[in-house]
């Protein structure tokens, strides 16, 4: 975002990474070259990452919905994005998550658009889920999802 007035501009930079190292080294860059310049430059405010973990028991649990649902194997990607995961990864700590969502194209940009197909597919997947953790019996691993 960019601000300029009679006196003064700024520029905020919102930085993200999916590990805390990444985006910290990313933003120390920025004030550095903003220093070569003779300008001043502040690090304010944090997002933090998330990594997504390969071998959760929930993405083995919510990939086996995906096939049962859809009759397909689910696509597992990492994208360059500030997820929610992250501030709540930062708040609980070891807690299993996933996210998954809608497809979207040109994301955060003027021509951004959702697949309206998806929507109801991710409702559906969502209300899948869901219904296959609350199957599992008190103690046992969320990796099993029960047949209908």
């Amino acid at each position: 975002m960019v601000a300029i007035t009679a006196d003064e501009g700024s520029c905020n930079f919102m930085v993200r990474s999916l590990l805390d190292s990444g985006s910290e080294a990313l933003a120390d860059e920025i004030v550095s070259l903003f220093a070569l310049s003779g300008t001043v430059a502040e690090k304010t405010g944090h997002y933090p990452g998330w990594a997504p973990n390969p071998g959760s028991p929930l993405l083995a649990l919510c990939r086996s919905v995906y096939a049962r649902e859809f009759g397909g194997e689910s696509t597992v990607q990492v994208i360059h994005a500030g997820l929610e995961c992250g501030l709540i990864a930062a708040r609980y700590p070891g807690l299993d998550m996933v996210s998954f969502g809608p497809t979207i194209r040109g994301a955060h940009a003027p021509g951004e658009r959702v697949e309206i197909a998806t929507v109801g597919q991710c409702w559906r997947l969502l209300q899948a889920i869901l219904a296959a953790i609350a199957a599992v019996p008190d103690g046992a691993p969320v990796t099993a999802v029960p047949r209908r």
